[in-house]
């Protein structure tokens, strides 16, 4: 990997395409929702878009004008996030294909830019374009549209609708401009000014990835560069073969084969992983392997035992006595 980061450390310097959010990230606009969750819900922190389907229609129309008048007002206003040239000029540089992805509507947006003197990439998704964050499906159409793999883009916000949107479409996240911020958990890594997330990006460290923290927390770094050498083979008649993947996934282990490449996903394998669509019966037990790795430990792969990687040590599981997974 570029930079000397191995695999499963990472870095978001070595993301093939960035999304990042609009307000807070690259135009600062200082908008204030308060008043408005104050007038029309009692105070409470609701998500502003989607409450509105929740409202009376004149109530909601009412409601969705003070928005745009507020995000409007913002961004008569609105000047460049410290950093946020520097970030553009880095992308630039290094080729990176990169677009916004706001909950902004895209008129504060445009009028924002002119105000702050800052560019606007070709793909621009606002609020008037459905799905809005944190529907993973503006994420996923975002990448599709800058051209990159939503497994190799990073989502760079400042609220929890970023991060979330981002673990929802298996994406990385980074977190900035927030440093107290309650959430975040919810990213890979967070730096408390934009500026330093800059300079991380042309010094890039090894960073642990989300999914491996509570590994690291527990048993240091070291374990997660031992899973590197190590293997396991499962095999394809044992009922809980994907809850075993998963398990030896969170151990850091990175590459996995199956003893059965071709067998199919069994009822009782189907019934002892709680969440899997249903859709997925009969199907090949290899493809729902990949999916359940793919969405929780994306450097974890299945490889074909003649495309084992040199130098991995195999530990194999056999299956149970009497167990098929049927």
């Amino acid at each position: 990997m570029s930079g000397g980061i191995i695999e499963p450390f990472w870095h978001p310097a070595v993301s093939e395409g960035f999304i990042l959010d609009w307000d807070g990230v690259l135009a600062e606009t200082r908008l204030n929702f308060a008043p408005l969750r104050a007038r029309y819900f009692d105070g409470k922190f609701v998500p502003l878009f989607e409450a509105l389907e929740t409202l009376p229609p004149s109530i909601a129309d009412r409601l969705r004008k003070d928005i745009y008048d507020l995000e409007m007002a913002g961004a008569e206003s609105a000047v460049a996030v410290e950093g946020a040239r520097e970030l553009l000029e880095w992308l630039e540089g290094e080729e990176i294909p990169w677009c916004v992805v706001s909950r902004n509507c895209m008129d504060s947006i445009i009028l924002a830019a002119e105000r702050a003197g800052l560019p606007l990439p070709p793909v621009v998704r606002s609020r008037d374009e459905p799905p809005v964050k944190p529907a993973p499906e503006a994420l996923w159409s975002a990448a599709e549209q800058i051209g990159v793999p939503s497994g190799k883009c990073v989502m760079v916000g400042d609220f929890v609708y970023d991060l979330v949107g981002a673990r929802r479409a298996g994406m990385r996240a980074v977190l900035v401009q927030r440093p107290d911020a309650e959430w975040k958990h919810w990213a890979d890594v967070s730096f408390d000014r934009l500026s330093e997330f800059v300079q991380s990006l042309k010094n890039p460290k090894a960073i642990v990835p989300w999914e491996y923290a509570p590994l690291v927390s527990e048993k240091g770094e070291n374990s997660l560069l031992a899973g590197r050498g190590k293997g396991t083979v499962l095999s394809s008649k044992t009922p809980d073969v994907l809850l075993r993947l998963m398990k030896k996934a969170e151990e850091g282990i990175l590459f996995f084969r199956l003893d059965d490449p071709d067998a199919p996903l069994l009822p009782g394998q189907w019934r002892k992983l709680p969440g899997l669509s249903p859709a997925w019966l009969d199907r090949p037990l290899k493809a729902a392997a990949e999916y359940v790795l793919g969405t929780r430990f994306p450097f974890a792969a299945l490889v074909a035992e003649e495309s084992s990687p040199d130098g991995v040590e195999w530990e194999t599981i056999s299956a149970p006595e009497g167990g098929t997974g049927e």
